[in-house]
């Protein structure tokens, strides 16, 4: 199935490069910026994402809606769109690309279904399109293999189930693993910053976990910048495992880790403002202030 037209929400980090290789592939790209910040203005535009203004003109010109959301946010956006397709008569295909719990996903689900649209269940694994390994796009519904049609060389479209669920479940295991690794590595070296152990620690991780240390220093010292959005996609992975009879607890403090995270002074770059010569130990001195601050992180449910 084609859609020469396609809309997408929000035009952040992922979004603006998603729209960015669809435009590539011959299609019409929009997004709806009133209201939006500057960075997001910035992106959209940096991608030749067009800005119709407003969520309805949107709708009305999509024949395809891509959510590409903080995952807190999903549920809103999802109202908001059942009600401007029952409002305008439109009823483009969405597709929901959140990180969610497969619960979170089918509840959005019936609001689409509720407003008589096509919904798709997504999920978004990689960089962002053009920055490395093609980006994975995993969608699941009985609907699902409409989309293949938009894969492009750096952006591959896999259909893993005809159950909505799927693809927002396999987002969340994988995340569980990588992003919950990420808040792992931060709680390892900001309890040894906190007994005076960094300097022997980290010596002994070059001995004898070199490949652990090189993960730690390419990521640990910005993760500030994206903290504030993965707080909750912990919490959406907390909730999946909980459905599926397993621990919640290990992301429930992944999603307190970040809250710490979030709130020190490094939260307030982004990806593009991000100082790259911070060193490893620079970002946990930073993450220990905080903690002085505040005092065990709000969420953390040994606190």
């Amino acid at each position: 199935m084609e859609f020469p037209t396609i809309g997408i929400v929000s035009m952040g980090d992922m979004g603006h490069a998603v729209g960015r290789t669809l435009r590539t592939g011959g299609h019409r790209v929009l997004t709806a910026l009133d209201g939006r910040s500057a960075r997001t203005q910035a992106l959209a535009e940096a991608a030749g994402v067009e800005n119709v203004g407003s969520l309805w003109a949107l709708v009305t010109q999509a024949d395809l809606v891509l959510s590409i959301l903080p995952p807190a946010a999903a549920t809103d956006f999802a109202e908001s769109i059942a009600a401007q397709m029952q409002a305008t008569n439109s009823r483009p295909v969405f597709v929901d690309c959140n990180a969610i719990a497969p619960a979170t996903a089918r509840s959005i689900g019936d609001i689409i279904s509720a407003a008589d649209a096509t919904f798709i269940d997504g999920g978004i694994i990689g960089a962002p399109p053009g920055r490395s390994a093609p980006t994975r796009i995993y969608l699941s519904g009985p609907d699902a293999t409409q989309l293949e049609s938009l894969a492009r060389p750096d952006m591959l479209i896999r259909t893993v189930s005809a159950e909505i669920g799927a693809a927002s479940g396999l987002k969340m295991f994988y995340a569980a693993l990588t992003k919950g690794t990420m808040t792992l590595d931060t709680l390892v070296l900001l309890g040894a910053r906190q007994m005076g152990l960094s300097a022997p620690l980290l010596q002994e991780f070059s001995d004898s976990q070199p490949a652990a240390l090189k993960r730690m220093e390419a990521s640990v010292p910005w993760l500030a910048a994206d903290a504030e959005r993965w707080v909750g996609e912990m919490e959406e992975i907390a909730k999946t495992f909980s459905d599926v009879g397993l621990t919640s607890a290990m992301h429930q403090g992944a999603s307190a880790v970040f809250q710490l995270l979030a709130a020190s002074a490094l939260s307030s770059e982004t990806r593009e403002t991000a100082d790259r010569t911070r060193s490893l130990e620079d970002a946990i001195e930073a993450f220990a202030l905080r903690l002085s601050e505040s005092g065990p992180a709000s969420g953390d449910p040994t606190a």
